[in-house]
């Protein structure tokens, strides 16, 4: 066959151009292949240059604050939205600004972190103070190093998965309004309903030599696709028409079908709209109606692109596989039938069906680990199989704040006193 297919004049013709001309598509092609390996090396490098911390929060006994002040820190933190221009990333490997907000389980201690590059130490401590003036806040080792640089081993045993959404991000999930047994603002805290009063209530009794690590890996979220599709959604609930994807192709063909047809044909006159469509958003049940004002709402706060993920980790004469179902059940409180929620991430949960299933459990949890240790999830060495998804202040809010005076959990860290500073005329 190939033979033939050389005695072809033709064919021997284009493959004489093609080695003369092979000074232009091979550097293209060689260029293509190692792009993405270049734009890897460069974040990595420039990730690895950066200096690391990690912040304990300790909140006072006598604080009563809703989740809603953590909306007011999250937006300090979405301040830090920054894409760099060209040479920034594709030459000095700039990425955009991402934390790790952690609760941590440890033998029935509480501990809640937040993971940072340095440089926004004083930002996140004044934004925090804001809203909590009386907690405490310090620099403290990395937990995770503590423990065997690669898990599971003899000595201890290991499960975790990591969260998606169950429909697109617009689509909210409950979030701690919904949880509240009246208006947010009222100030009787004891008619208020904590979502993370389970969670720590279950942390708090986890026996020594068990932990759980609880991580939210969050960054600005970039694009406003997410509130695009929430847009077309309410259009479409509303019965009204949503614009169209058209791309640059179609645009071409359409104008010059369009020039065409108004050539050689009159205008058509356009179809009258269905009465049905012009009151369709007057005959919505509640539901709908609600759902609709639900999205409308979520998409009106800023976002981040959020990677949720979970890690149990025992010693196997205390371990208890009752924990994986109970933190699952858990974050379900956070599902709506009729609005969104979160379920388990298929390519990252550490159970398999079906062939060599003992081989691949182990290497899921072995990448899992390693991904909660590196805090990676946007960028290399483990961001293949992570699929972020898109929370709203509120949302993020719900699923991680500082606990009120509603949480009697006694595991949970509290500052007795605030620590004041000496006065400025003190005699020296």
């Amino acid at each position: 066959m190939v033979n033939i297919l050389l005695n072809d004049p033709i064919v021997r013709e284009a493959v004489y151009w093609l080695g003369a001309s092979w000074f232009l598509w091979v550097p293209t092609i060689l260029v293509f292949l190692f792009w993405g390996s270049w734009v890897r090396y460069v974040r990595a490098y420039a990730v690895a240059r950066r200096k690391f911390i990690v912040l304990e929060i300790k909140i006072p006994r006598e604080v009563a604050k809703s989740p809603q002040a953590m909306e007011s820190i999250f937006a300090g933190i979405h301040g830090t939205a920054r894409l760099g221009n060209l040479i920034e990333r594709y030459w000095n490997g700039w990425t955009s600004a991402w934390f790790s907000l952690e609760i941590v389980g440890d033998g029935g201690e509480i501990h809640f972190y937040i993971w940072t590059h340095d440089f926004f130490k004083r930002m996140i401590e004044a934004q925090i103070f804001a809203q909590y003036p009386s907690c405490e806040i310090k620099v403290v080792d990395d937990y995770v190093k503590d423990m065997p640089a690669a898990l599971p081993n003899r000595d201890w045993s290991i499960w975790g998965s990591e969260y998606v959404h169950t429909k697109p991000d617009a689509y909210p999930i409950r979030t701690y309004e919904d949880f509240a047994l009246e208006d947010i603002s009222s100030k009787e805290e004891e008619r208020k309903i904590d979502p993370l009063s389970s969670l720590l209530e279950f942390l708090g009794n986890l026996r020594p030599g068990e932990k759980i690590w609880i991580q939210m890996l969050v960054r600005p979220a970039m694009s406003d696709r997410w509130k695009r599709e929430g847009e077309a959604l309410v259009a479409k609930m509303a019965g009204k028409a949503a614009p169209p994807k058209v791309g640059f192709v179609t645009w071409i063909v359409d104008i010059v079908h369009g020039a065409l047809m108004a050539a050689i044909a009159p205008p058509a006159k356009k179809p009258m709209k269905k009465e049905t469509d012009q009151f369709r958003i007057l005959n919505l049940s509640p539901g709908e109606r609600s759902t609709m004002e639900a999205i409308e709402q979520n998409i009106s706060k800023i976002g981040f692109e959020t990677v949720v993920r979970w890690i149990y980790l025992a010693r196997p004469d205390v371990y208890n596989f009752l924990a994986v179902p109970a933190i699952n059940g858990i974050f379900r409180q956070f599902n709506s039938q009729s609005l969104n929620g979160f379920r388990g991430n298929g390519k990252v949960v550490t159970s398999t069906d079906y062939w060599f299933t003992e081989y691949r459990n182990t290497l899921r949890k072995i990448r899992l680990y390693k991904s909660y240790r590196f805090r990676s999830a946007f960028h290399p060495p483990y961001n293949g199989r992570s699929r972020p998804i898109v929370l709203s202040s509120s949302e993020l809010a719900t699923i991680y704040h500082f606990p009120g005076m509603v949480v009697t959990a006694a595991a949970v860290p509290r500052t007795e006193a605030k620590k004041g500073a000496p006065p400025p005329n003190l005699p020296v």
